[in-house]
């Protein structure tokens, strides 16, 4: 997407009139599911009890596609801001008939059953049914530099998003190496992929468990980031390098709020985007070739089928 909130616009209720929060929120982690929602120092929020999201169309008829019921967990202070961090009370998703979504639901929970468990996590069945509803708003893939003792690392990210005021949000699940390697390193260079180079940032997912890499192995012409002199790909749509300000480990993933130090756009173009196949069913429900031809393209991107 060449803009990645173009489509769908996430807004807070309960605080009286309905706030905007499509670029003031994260996810902090995903077992137990948590979301973060960022205020200004001066507009922090009294009651808290009765919060929640919905993810609507942002044009057209304006529909409802998602909600999610909060529970305030805890909160974290930077400077201007207060993050306070959410757990789910309940979940609704509307991209499918309610029919088709407990079918699937049904289908997943067999799955999980049968294979064995490789990530790690052990989330509820209300927990994977918030977090779907959260990939209903595209989460943009970006690529993370990082230099420290160890050497250098890049791998791609997408539990990330602003929070205002200069800073941003990103959890990486505490059991691989990037998260301690950026923890350590206390900075880093955040490239955004173009669409064309989807099936690159597919394949580097394997250094999230490696302490470094051979830059000079890595199939991409590489610069350096404009302040921190960090290798980044040469075909990066937007570099912004970052440091490290609060650092908290919240379950399975390692929550990270960072100062935005630098912002350079040097391209323009679509940028790549994760969404949720229960709401790229809906976007594309009208045209079955469509759906079709997007389920081969995600193949492709993953290298999931011969091309």
């Amino acid at each position: 997407m060449a803009k990645p909130d173009a489509d769908v616009i996430v807004w807070l209720h309960g605080l009286g009139e309905a706030l905007d929060v499509t670029n003031c929120h994260s996810t902090a982690c995903s077992d137990p599911f948590l979301l973060c929602i960022a205020f200004s120092s001066d507009r922090v929020p009294n009651q808290a009890k009765r919060l929640s999201l919905t993810f609507s169309e942002r044009d057209g008829q304006r529909r409802v596609l998602g909600e999610i019921a909060l529970k305030q967990k805890s909160s974290i202070s930077v400077p201007g801001l207060k993050v306070l961090l959410f757990e789910a009370r309940s979940a609704v998703n509307r991209c499918l008939p309610r029919r088709l979504l407990y079918a699937h639901y049904g289908l997943q929970a067999y799955m999980l059953w049968r294979q064995p468990n490789t990530s790690g996590l052990t989330m509820s069945f209300l927990d994977r049914r918030a977090a779907i509803v959260t990939f209903i708003r595209a989460h943009p893939v970006s690529l993370v530099s990082v230099v420290g003792k160890s050497g250098g690392n890049i791998f791609p990210m997408n539990l990330m998003g602003d929070l205002g005021n200069g800073y941003f949000a990103f959890a990486l699940k505490d059991s691989r190496r990037a998260a301690h390697l950026v923890e350590d390193a206390g900075r880093l260079a955040l490239s955004s992929v173009p669409i064309a180079q989807a099936p690159l940032a597919f394949q580097l997912a394997a250094n999230h468990t490696r302490d470094s890499v051979e830059w000079e192995q890595l199939p991409f012409e590489r610069i350096q980031s404009a302040k921190f002199g960090i290798p980044i790909p040469g075909f990066a749509l937007r570099v912004r390098e970052m440091e490290i300000e609060n650092v908290q480990r919240v379950g399975s993933h390692t929550f990270f709020i960072a100062r935005i130090v630098g912002d350079e756009k040097r391209a323009s173009g679509e940028e790549l985007c994760i969404i949720h196949g229960f709401y790229q069913h809906w976007r594309l429900r009208h045209s079955k070739v469509d759906l079709q031809a997007s389920l081969v393209e995600d193949a492709m991107h993953k290298g999931l089928c011969g091309a």
